[in-house]
C-alpha cells in the first residue's frame, strides 16, 4: 500500500518537473533565437499557447493519477475497516464467551 502511494507521488512529481522543464526550455529557446521583434513576439505568443495546452495536459494527467490514487486508498481503507470490524466482532464474541464461563 505504501509503495502505491510512493508511485503516485513520484508520478505527480515527475509530471510537474516535466511541465516546468518544458516551460523553461521553450522560454529560453524563444529568447535566444536571433529573429526580428515582431516575429519573436509571435513565436512567444504561440509558445505560450502551446505551453498552456501542455500545462493543461499535465494537469489532467496529475488529476487522473490523483483520482486513481484516491480510489486505491479508499479501497484499502474500506478493506482495513472491514478487517477491523471483523476482528472487533470476534474479540467481542470471545470476551462474551469468557464472561459467561466465569
Amino acid at each position: 500500500m505504501s509503495s502505491e502511494r510512493d508511485t503516485g507521488g513520484a508520478l505527480v512529481s515527475f509530471l510537474a518537473g516535466a511541465g516546468i522543464g518544458a516551460v523553461v526550455a521553450a522560454i529560453a529557446a524563444l529568447l535566444y533565437a536571433p529573429k526580428p521583434g515582431a516575429e519573436s513576439r509571435g513565436e512567444i505568443a504561440q509558445g505560450a499557447r502551446e505551453l498552456g495546452q501542455r500545462a493543461e495536459n499535465v494537469a489532467e494527467q496529475v488529476r487522473g493519477a490523483a483520482r486513481d490514487l484516491a480510489t486505491r486508498l479508499k479501497q484499502d481503507l474500506d478493506t482495513a475497516m472491514a478487517a477491523a470490524r471483523e476482528a472487533a466482532a470476534a474479540r467481542q464474541t470471545e470476551l462474551e464467551r469468557k464472561a459467561r464461563s466465569e
